[in-house]
């Protein structure tokens, strides 16, 4: 009877260590005994000491938050800016969130009181909140995951942060399958045969200039930008500037605050927006309008991980002969549905 009994509780014992170490290999939550610390290099090229994967988070940047997301690993955020919280995409997965306040002046008082274990914000965060938190041991790290061409190397980071290192190749992996595709594509095409195009951003009149993200995007969906010699100190131009110029294609990328687009929202302010470019009697006589190629794009297609699919709208645009097989909307939709869990929906370029 003894050794009956005996043997029942080694069969339980095994039982149950094979389930907590089937727990530990899942690659989802550690626990605190499995959190270890690891050094990683921010967008600012700051070295920083975090915790892997950290429990608490609170992120200030709505891109890195939206890659967490990706990541599957939102439940460790504890915080966030009020931008992040009110961005389309983003307010579905991080309800019940607490608000710390301005997206780059957060509020250090509250992040304190949310005991986290890593704050994550903007490259251009004022360094005295930065400050701050250090001082009272908290690791800062600085991340852009705007930019295009340091994208990937953003997503590897917080990939590394958390210990998802996999989830976010798999990530990297589709984003750069179809940015190696456009790419490709446009490699043989001379620059006399990139159309000139005038990209217009927040306000009418200030465009983009060199080095700039929107300014990158144009170029590698093989576009000529007609301010590539305008300085980023002066990106504000004249109506006469743009008609001298004369451009064969015009896209305007507005703020979101005052055109409202992206995941949730309807056409209906991005139709209205064209319709104000179209009716600009001093750009009548430029080839754009002309041939009717003025198109919107959102803000959310052009930064961050979504922008993949900004740049093949603007691709599309530039060069259909180049690009006819290619849908964005199909390619968004799939992505939407394998990365963030959401059917596809919402309004990202007008016309499509």
């Amino acid at each position: 009877m003894k050794k009956t009994k005996n043997l029942s509780i080694i069969v339980a014992l095994t039982v149950f260590i094979c389930l907590l170490a089937a727990g530990c290999s899942s690659g989802k939550k550690q626990t605190v005994s499995e959190t270890k610390m690891i050094t990683i290099t921010d967008s600012s090229e700051r070295t920083v000491e975090v915790p892997c994967p950290p429990e608490r988070i609170v992120v200030c940047n709505s891109y890195v938050a939206e890659v967490i997301c990706v990541l599957e690993e939102e439940d460790r955020i504890i915080g966030a800016s009020k931008v992040v919280l009110e961005y389309p995409i983003l307010d579905q997965k991080l309800k019940g969130i607490k608000d710390v306040g301005d997206v780059f002046n957060p509020s250090v008082e509250k992040i304190l009181t949310l005991d986290p274990d890593i704050v994550i914000g903007w490259t251009t965060q004022e360094q005295d909140i930065t400050n701050q938190l250090q001082q009272a041991g908290i690791p800062v790290v600085l991340l852009d995951c705007s930019k295009t061409d340091v994208l990937s190397r953003d997503i590897k980071v917080i990939g590394k942060i958390l210990g998802r290192e996999k989830r976010a190749s798999q990530f990297i992996a589709y984003y750069e399958k179809y940015q190696e595709m456009i790419g490709t594509r446009l490699k043989g095409v001379p620059d006399e045969k990139k159309p000139q195009v005038y990209w217009e951003g927040m306000s009418d009149y200030n465009t983009v200039g060199p080095g700039s993200s929107d300014g990158n995007m144009l170029v590698a969906a093989g576009g000529r930008n007609i301010a590539g010699e305008v300085p980023l100190s002066s990106t504000k131009v004249s109506p006469e500037w743009v008609l001298v110029k004369n451009p064969e294609i015009v896209i305007k990328c507005p703020g979101t605050a005052k055109v409202p687009s992206g995941y949730g929202i309807n056409a209906d302010a991005m139709k209205k927006q064209r319709e104000e470019i179209i009716v600009r009697s001093e750009l009548k006589q430029i080839k754009a309008f002309k041939t009717d190629k003025v198109y919107v794009l959102s803000r959310r297609a052009v930064s961050g991980p979504q922008s993949i699919i900004g740049l093949m709208y603007v691709a599309k645009w530039l060069h259909p002969e180049l690009f006819e097989d290619v849908n964005p909307e199909k390619i968004h939709q799939e992505m939407l549905e394998k990365f963030y869990g959401l059917e596809y929906q919402g309004a990202w370029a007008y016309p499509i």
